[in-house]
């Protein structure tokens, strides 16, 4: 049985076993998916494991979409003008990088309906999933594009290594705060944390930082409906939620690993992983852990 998994800190609010593991099923695969809770000091073993079969491919969120890069062998073009990874392979013992969130957020953007090319957008966020935003952005025609993080050096050192590939856009940076003016942008992007679950009270913007008839893509999927995204809506504006990129960037990784079974000899993605039945998968598994941790909640409340 092959072994695949999800590494990154923390990871607990990860839904890719639920997802992956029930596409093994469906597929008929002799696989399955774990999450693995590392820091940056276990990377060199997740290689070694990687080198050695005992895993047979991963997945990477934060942090480490940048910091595993120096343990590839090879690294697909689009995800080296990124500068960041989410899938690694193994082809003959050598690890092969990609970057399928790019996929994932383009086919969400699109899937919105709204006109990327020659709109303003506004990025929260230095990491990687803000690096493959920037390069979303840039691939679909937006004229403007300011990333705005707390920490300088990050935001500083992304604006510098996407310069030389801009063409005719503009790229720019500002700190992100309270004192951040949104209203230039029609396409704002949270590529921060900021709202993830548990901490899902939190949010990278405040109210008047949200304006009607922007939109607001978060790119947080757990949980679906941030408080962000929430606030947006509140505020009249279009959202865009990460469940359709989550799920699009999961079947990229799927197809990376088993081409043939999940695209067939046609290239047509198979009709079992149709997208609404997998979303549909992903919200039941996520009501059934509030459950669970309600019970607890309970449970711990009488002992």
């Amino acid at each position: 049985m092959k072994h695949f998994a999800v590494i990154g800190h923390p990871i607990g609010h990860s839904l890719s076993p639920v997802l992956h593991n029930e596409v093994f099923r469906r597929l008929g695969l002799a696989a399955r998916y774990d999450t693995l809770d590392l820091g940056p000091a276990a990377l060199p073993e997740v290689a070694r494991q990687l080198r050695a079969g005992e895993l047979a491919g991963i997945n990477i969120t934060l942090p480490h979409k940048t910091g595993f890069l120096p343990y590839l062998d090879e690294v697909a073009p689009e995800a080296a003008a990124i500068g960041a990874v989410n899938c690694v392979a193994v082809e003959e013992g050598r690890l092969m990088g990609s970057n399928t969130d790019l996929t994932g957020l383009v086919d969400a953007l699109r899937r919105s309906g709204f006109e990327v090319r020659g709109c303003h957008g506004l990025v929260l966020g230095a990491g990687g999933a803000a690096r493959t935003a920037v390069r979303a952005l840039l691939l679909l025609g937006a004229s403007q594009i300011c990333v705005a993080a707390r920490r300088e050096a990050p935001r500083s050192e992304l604006v510098h290594d996407f310069e030389p590939r801009v063409g005719e856009a503009i790229l720019s940076e500002q700190p992100l705060g309270p004192q951040l003016d949104t209203a230039p942008f029609q396409l704002i992007i949270n590529a921060t944390p900021v709202g993830m679950w548990p901490s899902d009270h939190e949010t990278p913007l405040m109210p008047p930082q949200v304006n009607s008839g922007q939109v607001i893509f978060d790119l947080i999927y757990r949980p679906e409906n941030t408080l962000l995204l929430n606030m947006a809506r509140e505020r009249g504006c279009q959202t865009i939620t990460g469940l359709d990129m989550f799920i699009a960037q999961a079947l990229g990784s799927l197809g990376i690993w088993f081409p043939q079974t999940v695209y067939g000899t046609t290239g047509q993605l198979h009709p079992a992983l149709e997208l609404e039945v997998l979303k549909s998968l992903l919200r039941s598994a996520v009501e059934d852990h509030a459950v669970s941790l309600a019970a607890e909640t309970v449970a711990g409340g009488r002992s």
